[in-house]
């Protein structure tokens, strides 16, 4: 090898550190007087030397240490080992990667992101209040008009109380896995998406009853809010993750589209199985809404006596079966 070696710590195929050595013999270890300092616990004060033997071959040899020096090919313990270009070695729960100079690197990954990104709108300052504000109007709202008596002060209070608690919460969470993974939290621009996918969640039933309403739409309005409920999570967790993960947008909506299908299957698995949940309570909505908002002609009267007469055949069928 070269004169010139560098000493890589890896973790898979990560490289989390990167030492060079010009001057032989090196040693490598835990105690400050090394070339080389690991931060292991399993790892000796001085664990290894690396040596240029009189034929000029660079070799490895345990100094001795408490755990040894292994082998990660073949996994074996080793006293001494010629350095060829990629040898690996295990020391404590370190992972050591010999290369030299002219090492040739990947080619440089061309990114699709412009060199001065623009500031996305969900990212300014006034985005996270504004948006939390319409968050709470908008579940205030809903309480207030699902209320047919007199005004309940308390579930007025916890509509206010929940949302926020709930966004704080969520956005805090993943505030703490952008720290992790990019080392800054976002912490506002999590709450404001956060904010505005509640929002869009609390705001969809009375939208879709006031459609369905209105245009007539009986069957199948549970389809629609469900579907569109599956998009307002995986619009969501797409822009989430863009703080966090670091994959290519495109590979990250391919993954969401499978996790949201999945998870749409499984939390509908009894529709589609055709198994009906039993309820002791009606399924209505409890907002009155104006007739002026009907576009789609109103059901005769006769037309809905003729369906409870074929639902009164059906009971006696089932009646006779018993």
């Amino acid at each position: 090898m070269d004169e010139v070696i560098f000493v890589e710590v890896v973790e898979g195929d990560a490289v989390h550190a990167r030492h060079r050595l010009e001057r032989f013999p090196a040693t490598v270890g835990r105690a400050y007087s090394n070339d080389v300092i690991l931060d292991d616990p399993k790892v000796s004060a001085e664990h290894l030397r690396i040596e240029r033997r009189e034929d000029g071959v660079l070799v490895v040899r345990d100094a001795g240490s408490h755990n040894g020096t292994w082998r990660v090919d073949s996994w074996a313990r080793l006293a001494e080992l010629e350095v060829a270009p990629d040898t690996r070695v295990a020391v404590g729960d370190t992972v050591l990667r010999f290369r030299g100079r002219n090492h040739v690197v990947p080619e440089t990954v061309v990114t699709s992101a412009p060199t001065a990104p623009r500031e996305r709108w969900f990212e300014h300052a006034r985005a996270f209040p504004l948006a939390m504000l319409a968050l709470l109007a908008a579940s205030a709202l809903e309480s207030h008009l699902g209320n047919y008596g007199r005004t309940d002060w308390g579930a007025l209070t916890m509509a206010l109380v929940m949302p926020l608690t709930l966004t704080l919460l969520w956005a805090g969470g993943w505030a703490v896995a952008s720290r992790i993974s990019r080392r800054q939290f976002h912490y506002r621009t999590h709450a404001t998406i956060g904010s505005l996918v509640l929002l869009a969640a609390v705001a969809l039933p009375p939208v879709l009853s006031a459609l369905g309403f209105s245009l007539g739409w009986d069957s199948g309005l549970v389809w629609l809010h469900h579907v569109t409920f599956l998009v307002l999570m995986g619009v969501g967790l797409y822009w989430h993750l863009r703080y966090v993960a670091r994959w290519e947008p495109a590979r990250l909506v391919r993954v969401l589209i499978v996790v949201t299908l999945a998870f749409g299957a499984l939390s509908r698995a009894d529709d589609l199985l055709g198994n009906e949940p039993f309820s002791t309570s009606l399924d209505f909505s409890r907002t009155l809404l104006p007739p002026a908002l009907r576009v789609a002609r109103a059901q005769p009267m006769e037309s809905f006596f003729e369906e409870l007469g074929g639902l009164q055949e059906q009971v006696d069928a089932l009646a006779k079966e018993d």
